[in-house]
């Protein structure tokens, strides 16, 4: 790199961290003297902007603490719970433990920061609110305790959930959240309790579901699923045939493959996702099969997904086949290069460019576009060329390109054409490329 480029290159880097400095210290601004309107954009902003890194989080514990002010107080909280940031615990089990004097909302969000925290502190009061409290956040709060059990109290918790279940009333509607969250919990204890939920013809489809799918995530109970692949509903069999793919056994091994003669299609789907799971090389006949001629779209893509997945030298001669031959539907021809990429981006990345800039040559925007997606994911030095061309010539969607594929292979060598793009007239690509720029 020449002196006048490192001089480029520094005086955009410095830049962008000048205006990150300010942006912190605008940010810190209205935090301390924002309108609730300002605050709640301001939290909107930062829910998504990828480059906070909790800077204002001491502010904001000492917003909530504080205001009196019941949106932003729910605002704050919505923003820790959605970051799963730890803070205001003291804050929510006040609100809870007060909630006759609070509002709905700030109930509501309380509940709901505990269950995305996994607040075990919070249990006891859970209980209560279930037990003594407004119908209205019964079923959150189950959610919510199931989401705070640990490996220490768990088995207590299910014992507790199930008494509800089956000696009182978890309220209406509030069966399957009860169901879903012993999956959450993962005691051993639930699993008798929710086979014979499964097992059970008389129970709700609705209920048989959430019940296959809890013990899937405690990973027993597989007599149970077992028997609800024969069941009469397809939605029941749908669900059994995706939970295989979390056991193991030749048992499952040929369930999974039985399963994709099942006339509904979902099920046929669910089993091409097992077999992924499962890295099932005997599975991969039948999907290629699949693959080439199920009508339904869905167990064509979940096949093509499942040879990603199990990746040996017969899947992937299929993805090869489903990827170049033209008489295959755009989305089955970018899913298969997506998956040969997963599996070996070196052996197939130039291969896959010659095609896309075919495909851009004949005009064929969804193909080109959706080959330009999976190439700004992949790892491969050999996609420097194609970065470096794209920054030299490329339109706006191959520039964005470009800057991905350079962030995901750390190609430093790259950074004066990174660096170029920071100008602001480059519009949202310049505040791409300050990013980049940042983590070479």
């Amino acid at each position: 790199m020449t002196i006048e480029r490192w001089r480029i290159f520094l005086f955009f880097f410095i830049a962008s961290i000048t205006l990150k400095i300010s942006a912190d210290e605008e940010w810190q601004e209205i935090v301390k003297f924002g309108t609730e309107a300002e605050i709640t954009i301001l939290i909107q902003k930062l829910k998504t902007d990828a480059s906070y890194s909790g800077e204002l989080d001491s502010e904001f514990v000492n917003l909530a603490r504080n205001t009196k002010n019941q949106k932003i107080l729910v605002g704050v909280l919505s923003f820790f719970g959605n970051k799963a940031k730890d803070g205001l615990e003291d804050k929510a089990l006040s609100i809870l433990e007060n909630r006759e004097n609070e509002t709905p909302e700030a109930v509501s969000a309380a509940v709901e920061y505990f269950g995305k925290i996994k607040g075990r502190e919070a249990v006891s009061v859970l209980k209560d609110v279930i037990d003594n409290g407004l119908p209205d956040f019964r079923g959150q709060s189950i959610r919510a305790i199931g989401k705070a059990a640990d490996k220490d109290n768990a088995d207590d918790i299910a014992a507790y959930l199930i008494d509800l279940y089956e000696n009182r009333d978890p309220g209406p509607g509030n069966n399957g959240v009860l169901i879903e969250a012993l999956g959450e919990i993962g005691s051993k204890n639930a699993v008798s309790f929710l086979a014979d939920i499964v097992k059970n013809a008389e129970d709700s489809s609705s209920l048989r579901i959430a019940a296959i799918n809890a013990l899937s995530k405690i990973g027993d109970g597989l007599d149970a699923i077992m028997t609800a692949l024969s069941a009469t509903e397809p939605s029941v069999r749908t669900a059994a045939a995706g939970a295989l793919g979390t056991f193991s056994g030749s048992q499952v091994d040929d369930a999974i493959i039985e399963n994709f003669r099942d006339s509904f299609f979902r099920v046929r789907a669910a089993a091409a996702k097992s077999a992924g799971q499962r890295k099932l090389a005997s599975a991969v006949p039948y999907l290629k099969y699949r693959a080439e001629k199920d009508e339904a779209l869905v167990v064509k893509e979940e096949s093509i997904k499942a040879l990603g997945q199990i990746g040996t030298a017969d899947a992937l001669n299929a993805l090869e086949t489903f990827f170049s031959e033209s008489k295959n539907p755009d989305k089955i021809r970018i899913l298969a290069a997506e998956m040969l990429l997963n599996n070996k981006p070196d052996a197939y990345v130039e291969n896959i460019i010659v095609t896309m800039d075919d495909a851009q040559k004949k005009r064929q925007n969804t193909l080109y576009n959706g080959f330009l997606r999976v190439l700004s994911t992949a790892k491969s030095s050999k996609l420097e060329d194609l970065a470096r061309r794209f920054f030299a010539s490329g339109a706006a969607s191959e520039k964005t390109c470009a800057l991905d594929i350079t962030l995901n292979n750390k190609f430093s060598s790259l950074k004066d054409q990174v660096a170029a793009l920071t100008d602001k007239k480059n519009g949202s690509l310049a505040a791409k490329a300050e990013k980049v720029l940042a983590n070479l």
